[in-house]
This record gives structure tokens, C-alpha cells and sequence, in this order.
């Protein structure tokens, strides 16, 4: 079998194999406690940011696939120089126009930063998602940017600060609307149907190396910083109906890498959302099988099979939302994911249990450049 070689992964110190695997896991995850109280610090920084508004984003179901637009710090996070990734989803066609949602990025490192370990990350990313019998369309374009500092002088222990930027507009097919009667809202030249504003954003992530190639992740990040109008109207009191501010989008998310031998490995993640009123939890794994003989080599292919159980929040309590039954086949230096979510919710009735395809490729690059530094960050994959 033939092997790529990693210019980004775990440091190489040799470990001895110990006689059983499970029990070496089970030892690095309490190593891994020490890290997991530095990092509540870490989350409730990220949710002392959070204040109140009044609005939903979209969002994805592949967490390890939509990287930046979960959190700007995960902008050059990945092993190799540049980064594609594109995904779509559908959701919830069976009733009338349902989600129609495109998200495409490009990202990749700078080889540069003040520390010899240290590197910048640069990426930009752009959004289409549209939905009704009016076509209310949402397009955005931001641009990320990211600096990765290492912790160790080994470079494979780091944080990662990283915002994003850009303009958002949202927009109604008028010509769509059917109406018999005057509506003096609509009539009403203040009301155009559509709106544009700036966005800002900011996440930290944080990554910690286990013995060989083991490591766990996590990240936080809040979304619409600076909390944007968002109505169709140029009058933020028109009619007495209040402008509509973004509702900050927090997130907290994490993840982990442990491989029991050289054809099985454990990549378990979570991830959290919160725009009130509306919160999630998603919490599932993937199972990677492949053939890996030598230590930190991307083999040639890889395949993985994953469940990922999502509950709705509401008043504090847990509510079953949906089951995201995902597979993923990673060719060379090609990624495919295909998921599909169930819906267990009350809805389901209506939905006849059909949630959402969501299919998503990434493409890594890697520049042939001898005079590249050798000790910069290395960047366990997701």
C-alpha cells in the first residue's frame, strides 16, 4: 500500500506499544483530564461574550467538514498547505421549498508567525441558503484569519485565535407574493425586501497531543459579534414592528482521536449550539478503518462509518431531534462525506421521519517548497 507523508502530524517521539491497547486509551484519557479543567476557562470566556437578540443561522450536520464555519480558529488547521471544501444540503423537501443550502471555503497557512513554531492562517468562505415559496435567500462572503500558537517547543501542542468577517445579505422574491388586498406594510417604499450588512466573529481552539498519534480537541466561538439589523425594512420602528438585531451564535465544540491498533481508530466529537431560543446538542463518533503499518503516514485510503445523536434544548430540558447516520471514504489527498438525518422529533409525523441529505468534499494541496521550516505547528487532523 502506498503512503502520503503527513508535513503536518504529531510529533514522533517512540513510545513503546503496550501489551493492551484499550487499557494505553484508557490511561491517555486520564492524562487528558488535567488539560479538560484548563479548558472550562476557555468556554466560559467565549460565553461571557454572549448577549441577547433574535435570530437563527443554518447549520450543518458534518462537523469535521465545515471547519471555519464553525469556528474561524480552526482557519489552517489541517495537514497539508491549502484547503477545499465545499458542502450542500437539503432539508426538508418533502413540504414546500425546503432548505436549499451551499457552503464552499478555501484556507491554507501563511509559514509565517513570531514564534519558530508559531503560524498564521488565511481563508475565505461563502454561503448561499434559500427556502419558501418566496425564495427568502441568504448569500454571505467572510474572510478568516487565524494565528496558531504553539505551547511546546515540539510545535504539536497549541491555541489557535482566529476571526472572520464580511457582508451578508439577506433578500425576498417580491414577485413571488400573492396578495388580494393592499397591505400598507408592503406597499410602504421603506420596505425593500432585503438587506445587506457587515458581520464579525471570533473563536479560540485548543489542541492537546496524547502518546503517539492520540490527541483531543476543543474549540469555542460566538458569531455576529456585532450583533447586525437584519429587517427587510429601512425603518427600524416602521409601523411599530421593531427592527430585527442577529442573535449572537455561540458554539462549543471538541473532539478526539484514539487509535486501539493499526486498522481501528475511535474519532468521537460533539458540538453545541446556542442562537436563542433556539439550542442543540449533537454527540456521536466515527469509526476509521484502514491499513495503517507506520506511524503518522496518511495511508492511501481510509473508510469511516458514524452515528451522531442530535436533542433540541428547550427550558433547560433534552429533546430528541434526530439521528445523522454519516460515511466517509478519504481517497489520497481527496475527502467524501455523505450523511442523512432522521427525524425523531415530534415533526415526524409530518416529515414521515425524512430529515436531509448533506454531502460534502475536501481537497488538500500540499506546495513543494524545500526551503520550508521544518519546526512549525503540527496539526493533528480532524
Amino acid at each position: 500500500m502506498r503512503y502520503i507523508k503527513q508535513k503536518c502530524a504529531p510529533h514522533t517521539e517512540e513510545i513503546p506499544p503496550m501489551e493492551y491497547p484499550l487499557k494505553r486509551v484508557f490511561i491517555e484519557l486520564e492524562e487528558a483530564t488535567t488539560y479538560i479543567a484548563k479548558a472550562v476557562f476557555v468556554v466560559v470566556l467565549l460565553f461571557s461574550l454572549a448577549y441577547q437578540a433574535k435570530a437563527q443561522d443554518i447549520h450543518l450536520s458534518h462537523i469535521h467538514a465545515s471547519p471555519t464555519y464553525i469556528n474561524p480558529a480552526m482557519t489552517g488547521l489541517f495537514t497539508g498547505d491549502l484547503r477545499f471544501v465545499a458542502n450542500y444540503r437539503s432539508q426538508w423537501q418533502n413540504f414546500t421549498n425546503g432548505f436549499q443550502t451551499f457552503l464552499g471555503s478555501a484556507d491554507m497557512k501563511l509559514n509565517q508567525g513570531f514564534g519558530l513554531q508559531d503560524d498564521v492562517g488565511a481563508g475565505i468562505q461563502v454561503m448561499s441558503d434559500k427556502a419558501g415559496d418566496l425564495n427568502f435567500s441568504t448569500q454571505s462572503a467572510n474572510f478568516t484569519l487565524s494565528y496558531l500558537k504553539a505551547l511546546n517547543k515540539l510545535g504539536d501542542h497549541f491555541i489557535s485565535f482566529g476571526i472572520s468577517n464580511g457582508f451578508v445579505q439577506n433578500r425576498l422574491d417580491l414577485s413571488a407574493l400573492e396578495i388580494f388586498d393592499q397591505d400598507p406594510f408592503l406597499q410602504d417604499a421603506a420596505f425593500a425586501g432585503q438587506n445587506t450588512y457587515y458581520d464579525l466573529s471570533a473563536g479560540l481552539a485548543w489542541f492537546v497531543p496524547l502518546r503517539r498519534d492520540n490527541y483531543f480537541y476543543l474549540g469555542g466561538s460566538i458569531f455576529h459579534l456585532n450583533q447586525a439589523l437584519v429587517s427587510l425594512s429601512q425603518n427600524d420602528d416602521h409601523h411599530g414592528v421593531d427592527g430585527t438585531s442577529l442573535e449572537p451564535r455561540k458554539i462549543v465544540h471538541g473532539g478526539a482521536n484514539f487509535r486501539f491498533n493499526e486498522y481501528l481508530t475511535l474519532k468521537p466529537s460533539f458540538i453545541y449550539f446556542d442562537q436563542a431560543p433556539h439550542k442543540e446538542f449533537n454527540l456521536g463518533t466515527f469509526l476509521k478503518i484502514t491499513r495503517e503499518t507506520r506511524e503518522y503516514l496518511r495511508p492511501e485510503y481510509a473508510f469511516y462509518a458514524g452515528l451522531w445523536y442530535r436533542w433540541s434544548i428547550n427550558d433547560g430540558e433534552f429533546h430528541k431531534d434526530a439521528l445523522i447516520a454519516s460515511l466517509r471514504y478519504d481517497f489520497r489527498r481527496t475527502v467524501f462525506s455523505f450523511s442523512y438525518d432522521l427525524n425523531i422529533s415530534p415533526l415526524q409525523k409530518a416529515s414521515d421521519g425524512l430529515g436531509g441529505p448533506e454531502l460534502s468534499i475536501m481537497y488538500f494541496i500540499d506546495f513543494i517548497r524545500p526551503q520550508r521550516r521544518r519546526t512549525k505547528v503540527k496539526c493533528p487532523g480532524i
